[in-house]
């Protein structure tokens, strides 16, 4: 009787190991395929936000070197679309990064996200003149500056050109035309998208910038 107890009871306990193991390799499943989804979200915005960058460092050396009284009204429009995106993905990423508890409230700030919004206005309403806040829509021709609007641009493009300086420490490989040969998984991995926001934040803070009517006003 003592044995057939034993016996049920090694039964019971391997079956209860078995349950165990069976739900903690589901876990891990999980807790992989959450990994895969956010590392393809993080390198998706990371992509965007450092293209961005550096195709409107590129617009604004060739608005530079032009005169600095007139855009083209591609240019007008990539500027203002690429600024958009700057600022979604970079709030993407700090929103993301709060969530996995890789930085608090505290450690980044959302002023470059600010700052960035603030220059599609004023580059939608103000230079290209559409009606609707953020609307990028393309001017049907040249678009000429008055001196306002000239030395916004300017400032726009020095601030722009700190924070590609930025990117290319961190993303060297990366270029305007693309980020084809960047390994993001090594920059997720190794938590350097972390710092890449912590600079781009500091830069933001050091330069006086709060994001709030800068630009459009």
């Amino acid at each position: 009787m003592a044995q057939k107890r034993h016996i049920i009871m090694i039964a019971v306990t391997t079956l209860l190991l078995l349950i165990c193991m069976f739900f903690l390799y589901k876990n891990v499943q999980e807790n992989q395929r959450y990994e895969q989804f956010i590392s393809a979200q993080l390198n998706e915005s990371l992509s965007e936000l450092v293209t961005a960058i550096l195709a409107n460092d590129e617009i604004l050396q060739q608005y530079t070197s032009g005169g600095r009284e007139s855009l083209l009204p591609e240019q007008a429009t990539n500027l203002c679309a690429n600024f958009t995106t700057v600022s979604t993905k970079y709030n993407d990423l700090l929103n993301t990064a709060i969530h996995l508890n890789k930085v608090t409230q505290a450690d980044i700030n959302p002023i470059l996200g600010n700052v960035a919004q603030d220059i599609t206005f004023f580059l939608a309403r103000s230079v290209i003149g559409n009606g609707l806040l953020g609307d990028c829509s393309m001017s049907e021709s040249t678009i000429s500056l008055d001196a306002t609007q000239s030395m916004k641009l300017t400032e726009i493009r020095e601030l722009n050109n700190q924070w590609s300086e930025i990117v290319k420490k961190y993303v060297p490989e990366a270029t305007s035309l693309g980020v084809s040969e960047v390994d993001w998984n090594d920059l997720v991995n190794h938590k350097m998208w972390i710092q890449l926001l912590e600079e781009l934040s500091v830069n933001s803070e050091q330069s006086g910038m709060t994001g709030i009517n800068r630009f459009f006003n």
